[in-house]
């Protein structure tokens, strides 16, 4: 044993020789240029949409917001976690605090740090907010009511660009990268020591972004609205433009998934066979722009073949199958608008259950859905 702790002190000599010798202090001119870099960076990405465990470019989390921007406007390698980046800053007063620095909030229930943001200055920062008026990443103020009373206070990561601040207080970036690196390294080491102690650390460290009151869990949690217009160019004889009813669709999904699956009903009068049906539709969204879905079908009334009097029977499952797609959304305060066209095939038989020939059974079942789609969070629905 003593054998080996000489032998660690001794590769441990030239390991601190290096650091020393790297290990820069930066001028008040370098910190303050750096300072700016990493404002400039994070007000880029305001407008970007929230969504849990994103690091951008086109999506944040609170903590994957700071990640991004430490690393490009300061190549700074910062932890995924508030928390954990909580406890790599250096504690500051307010009053001491710069553009640059990081603000931290208290917003669970355990009394835990769970939210974080760039402090920009006039008591604003910049944040990737999920719930409230406004969502996505977007400059607050401190004195919002409800920062005000979650705040927990601030914290330096960057070398102090203050000219008042005392020699102690300039931190450079190779300290701090040398701190994160050395974590870095325990968090490998008891990752291989031990497996079981690394899962519950990072369910901890996700877990403290999903438990956060700014991360609820019906954050992720979208609701939309559709009103179409139905139509299609073909009966089951002949090709001819004929509008085939209207529809009111409504939708939830859960958005903290590549794939987004969804929940959703449409209420629709379907004009052409003449009858009312409601079908319950599960959907699987790949983007914002498209989504496919299936579902039984609630069918009333005695349906009918288009243009014709023969009595058809509506099949309750399989009952409907479809395709969505939709143009980019135009945002209006808390509300999203876009362009749909659907394409779907609901599922007639012969009122003996056989099934119905090709061209009855497209020309019957087939229809195009033109409309406008309207889509909220669910957090203006559910408030905690």
């Amino acid at each position: 044993m003593a054998k080996a702790k000489k032998f660690l002190a001794f590769l441990a000599i030239p390991l601190i020789c290096i650091w020393y010798c790297t290990a820069q202090e930066y001028s008040i001119e370098q910190a303050r240029k750096i300072r700016k870099n990493v404002v400039a960076c994070a007000k880029q990405y305001i407008g970007c949409p929230y969504r849990s465990g994103a690091i951008g470019p086109d999506a944040f989390d609170c903590s994957g917001l700071i990640y991004t921007v430490m690393r490009e406007g300061a190549k700074l390698q910062m932890p995924r976690s508030a928390k954990a980046i909580y406890s790599k800053a250096k504690t500051i007063k307010l009053s001491q605090a710069e553009e640059g620095d990081l603000v931290f909030f208290k917003t669970t229930g355990d009394g835990s740090i769970s939210h974080v943001g760039i402090f920009i200055g006039k008591n604003q920062f910049i944040h990737a907010a999920s719930s409230g008026a406004n969502t996505g990443v977007i400059v607050s103020s401190l004195k919002e009511r409800y920062y005000a009373n979650s705040f927990a206070g601030a914290g330096r990561v960057l070398p102090s660009g203050n000219n008042s601040n005392s020699d102690s207080e300039k931190n450079s970036l190779d300290e701090v990268s040398s701190k994160n690196a050395a974590a870095s390294m325990d968090e490998k080491s008891n990752e291989r020591n031990s497996a079981s102690k690394n899962s519950s650390a990072e369910t901890l460290s996700k877990n403290s972004n999903l438990n956060s009151n700014s991360e609820k869990w019906y954050a992720k949690l979208e609701f939309d609205a559709a009103l179409f217009y139905d139509w299609n160019f073909f009966m089951p004889n002949r090709f001819v433009f004929n509008w085939r009813g209207i529809a009111l669709e409504t939708d939830v999904r859960y958005t903290g998934w590549k794939f987004q699956l969804g929940l959703g009903t449409i209420f629709r009068y379907n004009h052409g066979t003449r009858n009312f049906q409601i079908p319950i539709v599960f959907s699987l969204s790949f983007n914002e722009f498209i989504k496919v879905y299936l579902g039984p079908v609630i069918n009333f009334g005695s349906p009918k073949i288009p243009d014709s009097d023969k009595k058809i029977k509506g099949n309750f499952f399989p009952g409907i199958f479809g395709v969505s797609f939709q143009t980019p959304s135009l945002k209006i305060g808390k509300v999203k608008l876009s362009l749909v066209q659907d394409l779907d095939i609901t599922i007639f038989t012969r009122t003996d259950g056989h099934a119905l020939s090709f061209s009855k059974g497209v020309g019957t079942g087939f229809v195009f859905s033109t409309g406008i789609r309207v889509t909220l969070p669910m957090s203006n629905f559910l408030k905690a």
